[in-house]
Formats: C-alpha cells, sequence, structure tokens
C-alpha cells in the first residue's frame, strides 16, 4: 500500500477558501520520508507570502511527525535552500531527490489515472488542513476575495 497526503491551504473568516496545496507520497520501506511532488498557491493569492506560510506547516509536520522531507517540487526545494539549516537546526531532516522517487511518483499517477487493480500500488490518502487566520480581513469584490492592498 502505498500512503499519499496532501496539505491545504485554508483561509476561514466567511467560509472556506483554499489558498494553496501541496502533495506527497510515503516511499515505501522507508515509511518516514515524504516525497513532495506538487506544491502550489492559487493564482489569486500569488505574491502574498503565503508560499512561505505553506512550507512552513509543511516541515512542522514533517518535524512532529519525524519525516523525512523529499522535496521534488521546486517551491519546497526553493525554500529548502534558503531555509534549510534552520529547518535542521529545529530537528528536521531532509534529502535530495534521487531517480527512483521520480519513478515511484510517476507509477503512483499512472496508476492513479489507469484505476486498474493489476500490480499498481493502492493508495491510502492522508489529508491535512492548514487553517490560516490572517491579522486582517480579505476584501471582496466582483472578482471574488482578495487581499487588501498596501
Amino acid at each position: 500500500m502505498l500512503d499519499a497526503g496532501r496539505f491545504d491551504l485554508i483561509y476561514s473568516s466567511t467560509g472556506k477558501i483554499l489558498l494553496g496545496t501541496a502533495e506527497f507520497v510515503v516511499s515505501p520501506g522507508a515509511s518516514e520520508e515524504r516525497i513532495f511532488f506538487r506544491t502550489e498557491i492559487c493564482a489569486d493569492f500569488d505574491g502574498y507570502g503565503l508560499e512561505e506560510l505553506l512550507a512552513g506547516e509543511i516541515l512542522r509536520s514533517s518535524i512532529d511527525g519525524r519525516y523525512t522531507v523529499v522535496p521534488l517540487c521546486p517551491l519546497l526545494a526553493h525554500h529548502l535552500l534558503r531555509h534549510g539549516e534552520e529547518f535542521t537546526s529545529e530537528g528536521g531532516v531532509f534529502r535530495e531527490p534521487r531517480p527512483d522517487d521520480i519513478r515511484l511518483i510517476t507509477h503512483a499517477a499512472r496508476s492513479d489515472v489507469q484505476e486498474c487493480a493489476s500490480d499498481a500500488p493502492v493508495i491510502r490518502q492522508q489529508d491535512f488542513s492548514v487553517t490560516l487566520r490572517l491579522p486582517f480581513p480579505m476584501e471582496e469584490d466582483e472578482c471574488g476575495p482578495s487581499f487588501p492592498t498596501i
């Protein structure tokens, strides 16, 4: 069985608004490794520094769960490039991606798309929600919710 998971960055003031998401799989045989292959902030909220919040929550959760982080996605890899020493000094562990990690993600993605019961790994989903409480209200206009301009 292949474990997969997802972190959602959610703003909830008047309702739940998805701001960003990160997806990972847990490497078989190394249950303490999370391979992050997709991390993104919704386009409407790009440029507000929410990448840092999402990456921070991922790393805090990985420290708490004693998971090794394997950053395949550029957003998390860039964050660890800048803040890796801080992360490891707080007890976190990360490593560079290997070709086997890419093969695992590719195989899992193909299996998920095909939805067949052959030799494809069964994916068990783990979901995490991070609720964001901002010190200011979001504004609503004809395009939907947005952050106030400063």
